[in-house]
């Protein structure tokens, strides 16, 4: 899509499991799926959010075959709908009829005309310089897909409720911006209705009713491996910083995603001294991604050495579609590296549970190669509290059992 002048191509990286999952993938021959989206909007200037979040909701992160969603409804009355819960892009948006090319969802779409909340956005809302117009006058999005999918549709407003910290009740957020999406080619897992976008961009769930100092949320994400499937999603005084967590301060230049300054990285306690630029668009810390990703320079190092430090004990690669870094399981080694990203402000460690994924024949490194993105997937985020502290432009984090996160 050709933008105009004053429009740009805003690059926001959502990576998601579609009919097979990344952690599937990964245990397979099958390469892991994932896409990119590019969201066609108006040039945004930072701007006071005009909604007050309420600190009192405490809605669920739930792992979701191999992904992490939200729930919420939407709607007067309401409707549940499963989200996936990114970081990684910014407007959340649900399947909606009528619907011209729709994926399969378990649930009904959502039908705008049975809600008494729904609107179109309004051409002088404040949100509106934000979107391109329709020709009938509408506010419309249109996300493209690096596999050639795409999903579009109109730009609205609508009620949305969360689970209280008061057990029983729901706390209702009015006139939310959101896609009505109408026209997609995705293949999402069955449960899914949408995505639910947690950048820092204005036009985000966190952007849009957090007021700068209550624009803050936090989650500790449990392990694939654990029993409990649940975690909280707080927000605002609800959060809770703790003792011990470091921190790191957001690069702002370059997109509305979370990106920190990444120095280098360790293997084992051996740094890689990797040269400086390696990191130009530092480290982006992305629920919606699985599994994590190296800019290729850094990823070809890191396969080096990891390469060079399993050979000593005699394990056996196994090749893989997609070029993943897989070894046979021996049932009697133990000696598996560690990774630290030594974060500019404090060192992100990666311990074998988040850096391999095991299978019963055979463990593979968690992370790709790619052309010019690093990351930090949900898969190395898991049993580790995350804290972003958007109005003060920086992110903790710190290990925990993220099973006693559960409210």
């Amino acid at each position: 899509m050709v933008a105009t002048q004053k429009s740009f191509l805003l690059f926001i990286s959502l990576h998601l499991a579609l009919l097979n999952s990344c952690i599937n993938s990964l245990s397979s021959s099958s390469e892991p799926t994932s896409f990119s989206v590019k969201l066609v909007r108006k040039n945004i200037a930072q701007n006071k959010s005009i909604y007050y979040f309420p600190n009192t909701i405490n809605p669920r992160i739930t792992l979701t075959n191999s992904l992490y969603t939200v729930e919420a409804n939407i709607g007067t009355p309401s409707t549940k709908k499963t989200f996936i819960f990114d970081t990684g892009s910014e407007l959340t948006w649900t399947q909606c009829t009528p619907c011209v090319n729709c994926f399969k969802q378990d649930s009904p779409l959502f039908d705008p005309k049975k809600s008494t909340s729904y609107k179109k956005l309004a051409p002088n809302h404040p949100y509106a310089r934000y979107f391109n117009r329709s020709n009938n006058g509408d506010s419309s999005f249109h996300l493209l897909y690096k596999t050639g999918e795409s999903s579009s549709g109109i730009v609205s407003t609508e009620s949305f409720s969360f689970p209280s910290d008061k057990r029983g009740s729901r706390e209702i957020v009015k006139g939310l911006v959101f896609g009505c999406a109408n026209n997609q080619k995705g293949k999402f897992a069955g449960s899914i209705t949408g995505v639910m976008g947690m950048n820092r961009s204005p036009l985000s769930l966190v952007g849009q009713v957090g007021a700068k100092l209550s624009q803050k949320f936090s989650y500790c994400l449990p392990p694939i491996t654990s029993s409990v499937k649940t975690t909280l999603l707080r927000f605002g005084n609800n959060v809770k910083t703790g003792r011990g967590l470091r921190e790191t301060s957001f690069i702002n230049n370059i997109d509305y995603n979370y990106r920190v300054n990444l120095l280098d990285i360790s293997i084992s306690g051996r740094r890689l001294n990797l040269p400086n630029g390696t990191f130009t668009r530092g480290c982006m810390i992305d629920v919606g991604s699985t599994g994590g990703y190296l800019e290729t320079r850094a990823y070809n190092e890191v396969v080096r050495v990891l390469t060079r430090h399993f050979e000593r004990f005699k394990l056996q690669r196994v090749d893989v579609q997609g070029g993943l870094l897989c070894y046979r399981i021996v049932r009697a080694f133990r000696n598996y590296p560690n990774m630290v990203f030594h974060f500019q402000g404090g060192d992100f460690e990666i311990g074998k549970e988040n850096l391999f994924h095991f299978s019963s024949v055979r463990f593979c490194l968690a992370m790709q190669k790619h052309d010019e993105k690093t990351a930090l997937g949900s898969f190395q985020q898991q049993n580790v509290r995350f804290v972003y502290d958007i109005g003060n432009q920086k992110v903790l984090f710190g290990k925990e059992e993220c099973l006693w996160d559960r409210g």
